[in-house]
């Protein structure tokens, strides 16, 4: 954590978020696989966020991710936001619909409770907003009060959640939401598009390392939904991975890819998600190489 970075909602049912899982040993493991190559494994952007404000709206939602995420690192680009032409007209949500894509964020405790309830506090000043406080099998969760609430910035974005960390080192978590009779698909998916097995596995949970330094852990997480509850898409939020070997990717697919634009292709996990694959070219490359500088990540050879 660093310690310089400085909407009423409703007790819900919903699902864990995996909150047991901070701090575990699976916290300590490399991303690198002998599948991979050495830029895929050290890459901490290979999975990210692209939100879609309205007009006007980008530059308040990006400062306010970014305040978050210095508790991090101060610089971790992993969120980026732009702005759609014109406003759009919104359907009111369902009451209790489960958001499909959340960012976890696990602090380190011994920093002390102060410093976590100082985060919490942040994550209630606009344009932050209160989503709903989460109960696991009808109770709260053992840990501190802020540890069980989740926020969101804007309809259609992620759900963002604080966690403590007990040991380990801190971590991003990006998680998505499953159907319940989707969630072996959904796997099978990410695998391929991640190039990675998770390095932990349950029924109804995992995790795919990302990238791994002496600070902080990148992962992604897949969490299957209860039988009675579907995930809504994120609308205004896309899921970007960097990938190789589009063209090989493209017929492994379940949904039709196309390109979008140069170096990008669309698609669809099997719950509607929309997905962005950035084909990892010698510009990109280029580009990775200065976030590494900025994260003084080791470099590639």
């Amino acid at each position: 954590m660093d310690p310089k970075a400085g909407g009423g909602g409703e007790e819900d049912d919903c699902v864990d978020s995996g909150a047991e899982t901070g701090g575990s040993d699976y916290s300590h493991l490399s991303s690198t696989s002998s599948e991979l190559s050495v830029e895929e494994a050290q890459d901490p952007f290979l999975v990210s966020i692209h939100i879609i404000a309205d007009p006007g709206e980008s530059q308040p939602l990006q400062e306010a991710i970014d305040k978050v995420l210095a508790w991090i690192h101060p610089d971790l680009p992993l969120f980026r936001v732009s702005e759609r032409r014109a406003c759009r007209r919104r359907r009111k949500p369902l009451k209790g619909a489960q958001p499909a894509l959340a960012v976890v964020l696990f602090l380190q405790e011994e920093y002390g409770e102060e410093q976590i309830l100082q985060l919490h506090r942040t994550l209630q000043q606009p344009p932050w907003r209160h989503h709903h406080t989460e109960r696991v099998h009808g109770r709260f969760l053992p840990y501190l009060p802020c540890s069980q609430d989740f926020f969101t910035l804007a309809p259609g974005t992620p759900l963002w959640a604080i966690r403590p960390v007990h040991y380990g080192k801190e971590i991003v978590r990006f998680t998505v939401y499953c159907r319940y009779d989707n969630y072996a698909d959904s796997l099978r998916f990410y695998e391929l598009i991640l190039r990675r097995s998770p390095s932990q596995k349950k029924v109804d949970f995992c995790i795919f390392p990302i990238f791994s330094n002496l600070d902080v852990d990148i992962q992604f997480s897949l969490k299957r939904l209860p039988c009675d509850q579907s995930p809504v898409p994120t609308d205004s939020s896309v899921l970007e991975f960097r990938v190789r070997d589009i063209g090989e990717l493209v017929p492994l697919l379940p949904n039709p890819c196309s390109p979008i634009s140069e170096g990008r292709w669309q698609t669809e996990d099997h719950d509607g998600n929309k997905i962005l694959l950035q084909v990892l070219g010698g510009c990109l490359s280029v580009c990775l190489g200065d976030q590494r500088n900025q994260l003084a990540l080791p470099q590639t050879q």
